[in-house]
C-alpha cells in the first residue's frame, strides 16, 4: 500500500515539473501557441488590405502602408510617383484645330471618341486573397519580418489573368508596415517555400 502511495505522489511531482515546463516553453516561444496564430491572421489581413489599396489605386493609403524606405520618401512623395496624370475630358489643341470634316452632302463627320476623363475601360479585379505567412531573414538593407502570399485575378472579356505576390512585412508598434513586394514566378512554385524564395531574390 505504502509502494503504491509513493508511486502516485512521484508522479504527480514528474507531471507538475512538466507542465511548468511546458509554460515556460510556451512564454519563450509565443508563435507556437494562440499568439502566433493571431500574429499571422494580422498579417494576411493587413497584407490583403494593402493589396485591395492598390488595385483601387488608392495610392494615398497605400503609401501609408509602407515603410519610408519602400515608399523612398514621405506619404505625399510616394502619392505623387504613383498617381499618373487624370485624362482630360477636354480636346487636346491638335484635336480641336483645323476645320470639322464634312460629307459630300454638307454634313459634319462626328470627331472619333478619345478617352473620356473616367479613362479607359479596365479588367475587373476580384477581391485580394492572402495566405501562407511565413518568417523571412533580412536581406541588404531590407529588415527580417513575415512574408505573406497575395493574389488577384484580373477578368477580361475573353480571358482572366491570375497575379500572385509576396509581400515583406515589418512590425512596426502593434501594426505592420510593407517593406518589399515581389512577383511569385512559376520557378518559385517549383519549390516548397514560393514566398520566401520570392523575397529572398537580390
Amino acid at each position: 500500500m505504502r509502494r503504491a502511495v509513493t508511486a502516485v505522489a512521484v508522479a504527480a511531482v514528474v507531471f507538475v515539473i512538466a507542465g511548468c515546463s511546458s509554460n515556460a516553453e510556451g512564454k519563450k516561444n509565443p508563435g507556437a501557441g494562440g499568439n502566433g496564430v493571431k500574429t499571422q491572421a494580422s498579417a494576411k489581413e493587413f497584407a490583403r488590405t494593402y493589396q485591395e489599396a492598390l488595385n483601387d489605386q488608392d495610392w494615398r493609403r497605400a503609401c501609408q502602408m509602407r515603410t519610408e524606405r519602400y515608399r523612398h520618401g514621405t506619404v505625399h512623395t510616394c502619392v505623387n510617383d504613383n498617381t499618373e496624370a487624370t485624362p482630360t475630358a477636354s480636346p487636346s489643341p491638335s484635336e480641336s484645330s483645323g476645320p470639322p470634316l464634312r460629307r459630300a452632302d454638307g454634313s459634319i463627320i462626328p470627331p472619333r471618341k478619345t478617352p473620356s476623363a473616367s479613362g479607359p475601360d479596365r479588367a475587373k479585379t476580384s477581391r485580394a486573397k492572402a495566405g501562407g505567412a511565413v518568417t523571412v531573414p533580412a536581406i541588404g538593407d531590407r529588415p527580417a519580418g513575415t512574408g505573406v502570399r497575395v493574389e488577384y485575378t484580373l477578368i477580361w472579356p475573353n480571358s482572366t489573368t491570375t497575379t500572385k505576390k509576396a509581400l515583406r512585412l515589418v512590425k512596426q508598434g502593434s501594426g505592420w508596415l510593407v517593406d518589399q513586394a515581389e512577383e511569385i514566378f512559376t520557378s518559385d512554385e517549383a519549390h516548397g517555400n514560393p514566398v520566401r524564395d520570392a523575397l529572398m531574390r537580390e
